[in-house]
């Protein structure tokens, strides 16, 4: 079994995994050019098994700050191929509000982990998050279009109430697997899906922006398939619980 980051992020930065900021001077839009600012750059955790970096934070939505809670790994075949290796991010000051009310005062890291309506809130609590995907190999566009197939499709039809709905869901998930139907994903390509809520969907690839969808159960069903009863790498989802937690109960 994988075993991606399951430390917090703080316990990385204590023990060293926490990779230096790249040299400013180096930074894209440095430039050097006279009265340029650097652009800032996060340090980086590296995911042990892809060998993927993940910064700590990335900015996104015209530059909303959403920290990382933890990473995992996506395998395919009974040979373990790893596809991708994934990190899952939250704009964190409004995560940890929302979450801490949600929990109680009594909410310990094992219940936590345990808890699949406390969990339920990662996904579905009101606030911004996404998910950066960096490919671990070259992948075929027909073959991702149809893995959104596999787990969307499922997820949509297990959450929506009647046929007006489910037909929404569905047609929002034709929209994302069209932009992927042709062409391929290479290795180190990256993937970002931000959740704006309530029901918006970006999906970037290397930067830029292929679309927005505005469907609920399309976003409900993605962030699922990583944070659900089954998720794609349960290891990973513990990761995402427990790196966020010290934040959410700084005194435990």
């Amino acid at each position: 079994m994988i075993r991606p980051l399951t430390l917090s992020l703080c316990a990385l930065l204590s023990v060293g995994l926490v990779a230096q900021p790249q040299d400013p001077a180096k930074a894209p839009g440095a430039n050097g050019q006279e009265g340029t600012k650097p652009k800032e750059v996060a340090p980086t955790v590296i995911e042990k098994e892809t060998e993927i970096p993940f910064p700590i934070w990335m900015d996104v939505l015209k530059d909303e700050r959403h920290h990382l809670c933890g990473t995992g790994v996506r395998e395919k075949t009974i040979f373990h191929v790893n596809v991708y290796g994934f990190g899952y991010y939250v704009d964190r000051d409004k995560a940890v509000k929302v979450l801490n009310k949600a929990g109680g005062k009594n909410m310990t890291l094992k219940k936590a982990l345990k808890d699949q309506g406390f969990i339920n809130k990662f996904m579905t609590g009101d606030f911004n998050k996404s998910m950066r995907w960096v490919m671990a190999r070259d992948v075929d566009g027909e073959d991702v279009a149809e893995a959104f197939d596999d787990f969307l499709d499922p997820g949509i039809r297990a959450i929506a109430r009647d046929e007006k709905q489910l037909e929404a869901g569905l047609t929002a998930m034709r929209e994302m697997r069209g932009y992927f139907a042709s062409g391929k994903l290479n290795e180190d390509d990256e993937l970002i899906f931000v959740w704006e809520m309530p029901a918006k969907m970006h999906t970037i690839l290397n930067g830029r922006e292929l679309g927005v969808i505005d469907n609920w159960h399309l976003c409900y069903a993605l962030y699922n398939s990583f944070l659900g009863k089954d998720p794609i790498d349960k290891d990973g989802k513990k990761a995402i619980i427990s790196g966020l937690y010290p934040y959410i109960y700084p005194e435990q």
